[in-house]
């Protein structure tokens, strides 16, 4: 089994989440939650905890998003990991949140998502440092599965897998989601 960082897991589905939002990629029906609106809105509520409860509540509508243009059974992708991934995630993403005294510990992650590119997803998430360089060239091998909605990434799912499984949206366009998955090796270890 291979390690997974669950801080780059969190930060991957908050970048990809904000870039496929209706106001950038338009890949699910969320339009700026991760962004300068949805801070407005969800501060006054979750003063504290508001991007945590943003991030999850994208990530929610992407794997069901997700889930619905590519229905594949028993397959992980970024929004749909292994069940103890999952739970470890949600452990993690709790005491991050019950850690955050003054809300300003994320604020810099924050502020990089408020506006996603306009262009290709992949370089951002290189500028971001959350997916490496080397990851980057690999996607535009990944088979395209049948019926061309479904990107395949090679398993075990791992560290590199993940990065993997999010700069592979790139292969979609604008209102055209491909969902990258992994299909083998869905054993995995967290760290």
């Amino acid at each position: 089994m291979t390690e997974i960082s669950l801080l780059r897991l969190f930060k991957l589905r908050a970048a990809v989440g904000r870039f496929g939002e209706m106001d950038a990629a338009g890949w699910w029906n969320t339009q700026g939650v991760l962004g300068p609106r949805g801070t407005a809105v969800y501060k006054r509520g979750l003063p504290r905890t508001h991007f945590f409860a943003r991030v999850r509540l994208v990530s929610a509508v992407a794997r069901d998003r997700s889930a619905a243009v590519y229905p594949a059974p028993g397959v992980a992708t970024l929004w749909a990991l292994p069940p103890h991934l999952e739970r470890a995630l949600a452990f993690q993403e709790r005491a991050w949140a019950a850690s955050e005294v003054n809300g300003t510990a994320w604020a810099a992650f924050e502020s990089a998502l408020a506006t996603p590119p306009t262009g290709d997803l992949q370089p951002w998430l290189v500028d971001l440092g959350l997916v490496s360089a080397e990851a980057s060239p690999s996607v535009a091998s990944l088979t395209l599965a049948a019926g061309g909605k479904g990107v395949e990434v090679p398993g075990p799912v791992s560290d590199h897998a993940v990065q993997l499984l999010a700069a592979a949206h790139a292969r979609g366009g604008p209102k055209d989601l491909l969902v990258p998955y992994i299909s083998k090796g869905l054993e995995v270890a967290v760290g």
